[in-house]
């Protein structure tokens, strides 16, 4: 599926485009998520319509709330299987249940992919892979893969960090990598790993995606960097392949999330869920305002022209069995 596709089929389970497009960027590079990142995303003021969303979100079960050490700080998980069928990836790593050491590094990269709009990114290791050996004729050998166990066998799956890669306007490839204390020990093998594809393009940028309390590593991760790589970045044509620092002017420390109230967030997000079904049985309920608010946007809906009915998020229920149906044809 084309990121196109992607946002038309979110968008028949009640989405607004701009909505469906940001849900597919969560999806497809992060699985976590920020309502500053959807602001950011949509282009919008953070306020009450950012927080109606993702509020209904959580109660029509599609995103889990996590929170964090900071006491008014929300973590969004969307892990709801249906929109991950209606998108084509059923078996995404980024659907599971997320380690609290990986939220930060996660966000990072979320943040990365939501700050460079003008990239064309290739979300799925498919996709990766047909860019790189049909259009640019890489040897299937040289892209980056790692033998895991499966169903009772080895298999080796393609481009296995299920990190950002792009191409942007001056038609350069691009790799995303998250600065981040617990990301270090893996940036070695994932440098090994992809030395063979990045010998064979002549031009790539690796960039690095810190915040700012991280900048203090830097000489760590540049040392690496030499280890691994710096006989590409001296060869002669080095001003064609880089790597670049690139400070976020975000902080995520406060973020980690309190991994002891998971569950019973995940209770409250099942209530929400069942209270949302049933509210979605009674749609005239839905319809009342009091004086204060008459004539106001209802929440959850995007503004639309005469005669078109307002966009509504479907509950979760109704999600899955849109998708089976969909996946079945």
């Amino acid at each position: 599926m084309t990121r196109e596709s992607r946002i038309e089929s979110l968008c028949t389970l009640g989405f607004t485009a701009r909505q469906a497009a940001f849900v597919v960027a969560v999806m497809t590079h992060s699985g976590v998520c920020l309502p500053r990142q959807f602001a950011a995303f949509a282009g919008v003021a953070y306020g009450h319509k950012v927080n109606r969303f993702f509020e209904r979100m959580v109660a029509r079960g599609i995103a889990s709330a996590c929170p964090s050490l900071h006491n008014r700080a929300l973590v969004f998980h969307v892990q709801h299987r249906g929109l991950y069928e209606a998108i084509g990836e059923p078996h995404s790593r980024f659907r599971r249940p997320v380690p609290a050491n990986a939220v930060a590094p996660r966000l990072l990269v979320l943040d990365a992919v939501v700050g460079a709009p003008e990239v064309t990114w290739l979300p799925t290791a498919g996709e990766k892979a047909e860019h790189f050996v049909t259009l640019l004729h890489v040897p299937a050998e040289h892209l980056p893969s790692k033998r895991c166990q499966e169903d009772g066998g080895w298999a080796s799956g393609l481009f296995p960090d299920a990190l950002p890669v792009g191409i942007d306007a001056a038609d350069r490839v691009l790799f995303v990598h998250p600065v981040s204390p617990v990301s270090l020990e893996g940036f070695g093998p994932f440098l090994r790993r992809h030395r063979a594809l990045l010998a064979s393009l002549s031009a790539w940028t690796l960039r690095l995606v810190v915040s700012p309390e991280g900048r203090s590593e830097e000489a760590l991760w540049q040392a690496v960097v030499a280890r691994e790589i710096g006989s590409l970045l001296h060869h002669p044509d080095h001003a064609e392949r880089r790597v670049d620092w690139h400070v976020l002017p975000y902080r995520y420390g406060h973020l980690s999330p309190l991994v002891d109230q998971a569950h019973r967030v995940r209770l409250r997000a099942r209530q929400g869920a069942r209270e949302g079904e049933h509210r979605s049985a009674r749609p005239q309920a839905l319809q009342r305002t009091s004086p204060r608010h008459r004539g106001a946007q209802p929440p959850g809906t995007s503004r639309t022209g005469p005669g078109r009915a307002p966009a509504r998020l479907m509950p979760a229920a109704t999600i899955a069995s849109i998708a089976r149906c969909s996946a079945s044809r």
